[in-house]
């Protein structure tokens, strides 16, 4: 099963990607799930999940833990998503698409119990929000760092490697290809989080960019992109947990190629294919300013932890809103509702 984060919050605040991983395609199915609470949402999705086992499955996560928003059933070109949750994706994707019953009617919360809960989703929802000011902050930190990098920047050096490495890898390659943005990776309560295992299925082989600032592989990745818009290659490209403007990621599936931007928040699990150092793209001159380097990478990863211990604070409230809330969920109608579906689908 294929997983993608249908939300992540970056400096700009929230961002819902369902907007670009949904396929306009007028053949598809697109259910909008009105889902009830976090308990039943989840049940409705695992039992969807278990209910379609063997089929091609790719489930989309919102940003603060592992539970689905909606997946996609892509032997059936169906997608059942919810209207509820961070994602909000009914103001995004636009269309006459079938609502599913409700899984859950509204919960007749005593009075003092109601007031609780709101008084706790505000609370939760300002510790998100204190997520993306950090990550804001961690930006501009960024920004600096860039600029004091960027005059050792030894550009003959980026067009010689740029052009072996479309040459060897885009020889034999099919054009006549757009991008596609997938949230890969997210900032997520507990750290940066990528699901690698859904890279794989789009790649045979991982290029490794290791560069502690960013800099240099945001301008590799970035002239490989516009190379690969104006040779018609497809791509996809999965943005740093700053912007969607930046390029983290970069996968070609018609040569199984990925190229990808670590640093010390954003680690490879395991071994590359290929391994390159961001340090053999800048002049010798770029030693003199290390001290300032190093001291704008601490300030920038102290704030990347301010916003990591923010979410996790955020899914803690969440989790006390489960609690609280957990005598009034419904969990057989939810089974029920996928259920329902399921029989609808494969009739």
């Amino acid at each position: 099963m294929k997983n993608y984060f249908s939300s992540a919050i970056c400096s700009k605040g929230y961002i819902s990607a369902y907007h670009n991983i949904y396929k306009s395609d007028p053949s598809a199915q697109v259910f909008i799930a009105p889902c009830g609470d976090d308990f039943e949402r989840a049940t409705f999705y695992n039992q969807l999940v278990k209910n379609f086992r063997g089929y091609n499955i790719a489930a989309f996560n919102p940003f603060f833990d592992e539970s689905f928003d909606g997946i996609y059933i892509e032997n059936l070109n169906t997608y059942i998503i919810s209207d509820s949750g961070y994602s909000k994706v009914s103001p995004i994707l636009l269309g006459e698409w079938e609502k599913l019953i409700a899984i859950t009617d509204n919960k007749d919360y005593p009075l003092d119990l109601r007031r609780e809960i709101i008084s706790l989703k505000l609370e939760e929802n300002n510790h998100y929000k204190k997520g993306c000011e950090y990550l804001k902050t961690a930006q501009k930190t960024r920004e600096k760092l860039h600029e004091t990098i960027s005059p050792h920047l030894n550009d003959r050096k980026v067009i010689n490697f740029i052009g072996r490495f479309c040459l060897r890898t885009f020889r034999d390659t099919n054009t006549n290809g757009k991008g596609k943005i997938r949230l890969f990776s997210s900032p997520t309560p507990l750290g940066i989080h990528t699901h690698w295992n859904t890279v794989f299925d789009y790649t045979e082989k991982i290029i490794e960019i290791k560069d502690i600032s960013g800099f240099v592989g945001s301008v590799l990745l970035g002239v490989l992109k516009d190379y690969a818009v104006r040779e018609k290659i497809p791509y996809i490209v999965s943005p740093s947990y700053f912007s969607q403007d930046v390029p983290n990621m970069l996968v070609f599936p018609t040569v199984g190629t990925c190229i990808c931007v670590t640093d010390e928040n954003h680690i490879l699990p395991f071994e590359p294919y290929e391994k390159i150092s961001a340090a053999r793209f800048l002049n010798s001159e770029y030693i003199e300013n290390d001290e300032k380097i190093q001291t704008l990478i601490s300030v920038e990863n102290t704030f990347l932890d301010k916003c990591v211990f923010s979410l996790f604070n955020g899914r803690d409230i969440r989790f006390k809103i489960a609690d609280l809330t957990n005598g009034y969920s419904n969990p057989e109608k939810a089974t029920e509702s996928a259920d329902r579906i399921t029989e609808r689908l494969l009739s």
